[in-house]
């Protein structure tokens, strides 16, 4: 009875996918009738495209549930840090969760740059000073509540190469990355897309958080 009943469903899957190729094949087919009959007519080249999905180009995060579930659970996050982490969200870069500056993570490509290698930008990584600016808040609080989440290891400050002028001072650059096990700005269908030196460098991060008990807690999710 059970084989019976897997093969027929194996069976109607499999005309169900016939059906769908069937469709697309004759709406293909409708489309190039029509596109040849408009271009005899009027003789211009015309095309056919589907209604644009809104949220198609729109960037987003998006919030580990289970995972800031468990961190409200044990009191984790004060209500400036969660503040800040709410407010920080849309600068966070593209596959890498690194907070970079407003301009760059917003700045329109012309066409001409597309897919050009040459013309390539890496986008500014946002200084403390940079981020108090964005989210609207002193520079003293601004890095009070970094140092903090840093501490908790959900900010992450690693020490680049060479030297840049900052305000006047002559410091090593910092990139301020944001740990993806709380939010993460990468595509997640049916795998994570996230750079590879960003996974590295907290997949043993957050392994210590303890109740409000004292007993030792997991984050639900770890997906690398």
């Amino acid at each position: 009875m059970i084989k019976s009943s897997s093969k027929a469903s194996k069976n109607a899957r499999k005309r169900e996918v016939e059906q769908s190729s069937e469709s697309s094949q004759k709406a293909e087919e409708i489309k190039k009738s029509l596109l040849e009959q408009l271009k005899e007519l009027t003789g211009k080249d015309y095309y056919v495209s589907a209604n644009k999905d809104p949220f198609a180009g729109e960037p987003f995060s998006q919030i580990m549930h289970k995972n800031l579930d468990l961190l409200n659970q044990i009191g984790y996050l004060t209500q400036a840090e969660g503040d800040f982490l709410f407010r920080i969200q849309p600068y966070l870069e593209f596959k890498s969760n690194a907070i970079i500056c407003r301009e760059d993570k917003f700045k329109r490509k012309r066409k001409s740059d597309i897919d050009i290698e040459d013309d390539y930008e890496f986008p500014k990584s946002a200084t403390v000073s940079d981020i108090a600016g964005m989210i609207g808040k002193s520079r003293r609080q601004t890095s009070e509540v970094m140092n903090s989440l840093r501490e908790k290891e959900i900010l992450l400050n690693p020490e680049g190469a060479g030297q840049v002028i900052e305000n006047g001072r002559t410091v090593s650059p910092r990139t301020w990355i944001v740990n993806p096990y709380i939010t993460i700005c990468a595509p997640r269908k049916n795998n994570v897309q996230l750079d590879r030196l960003t996974m590295r460098l907290f997949q043993n991060s957050l392994k210590n958080l303890k109740d409000r008990n004292g007993k030792k807690v997991k984050l639900p999710a770890r997906f690398f």
